[in-house]
């Protein structure tokens, strides 16, 4: 007797399924007409040019001090794509990690200007002055061109031969000849933490 009324109740609650399953078929309201569905989609190509220009700029702008504060902060994420990925970022800390006489190079040539104005009617100490200025010049390209082999030499052996990034002499230079207070993004290596 059990069996049948196992069997009753399973019947009774398909139907009741079945009955609920009929009444939520239908989706409650008709098919919109094509014409009224085309129009509420269309809109302008440009709605107002000056309104979209102002929000175009307005975007860009909120882009670019989003990319400062990384710069500033060392958040990578959000830096610039030139200064993004690994590679690069092993760059900055081996550069960052160095002293060398490329930061210095620009306060000595103003130094020099100011000190060649005022001996400039003796011609044998400025001709020292400006001798001194090229020795200056030349030893700061020569101990660039070290340190960006280095570089290279150490960039491959972490990361690969393939991996040197477009531009990273440029940019390995330009960090070497800046002043470190002046490098963006800020140095995050102190001196002599050289990365491994």
């Amino acid at each position: 007797m059990a069996r049948k009324d196992v069997n009753d109740e399973l019947a009774a609650a398909a139907a009741a399924q079945s009955a609920a399953d009929a009444q939520s078929a239908g989706k409650g309201h008709p098919t919109p007409k094509r014409k009224d569905q085309e129009a509420a989609h269309q809109r302008p190509l440009v709605v107002d040019p000056k309104a979209s220009a102002k929000d175009k700029r307005e975007r860009a702008r909120a882009q670019r001090a989003k990319e400062q504060q990384a710069l500033l902060n060392g958040d990578e994420r959000n830096m610039p794509a030139e200064h993004r990925g690994p590679e690069k970022r092993f760059m900055r800390d081996f550069i960052d990690a160095r002293t060398g006489l490329g930061e210095f190079l620009m306060p000595a040539s103003i130094a020099f200007v100011i000190v060649s104005l005022f001996f400039n009617n003796n011609s044998n100490i400025s001709g020292w002055i400006i001798l001194s200025f090229y020795a200056l010049v030349f030893v700061t390209l020569g101990e660039t061109f070290w340190a960006m082999r280095s570089l290279k030499r150490l960039v491959t052996a972490k990361f690969g031969s393939t991996t040197m990034p477009r531009g990273w002499r440029l940019y390995a230079a330009g960090r070497m000849l800046n002043l470190r207070r002046l490098r963006v993004p800020r140095p995050i290596a102190k001196r002599g933490e050289f990365p491994v």
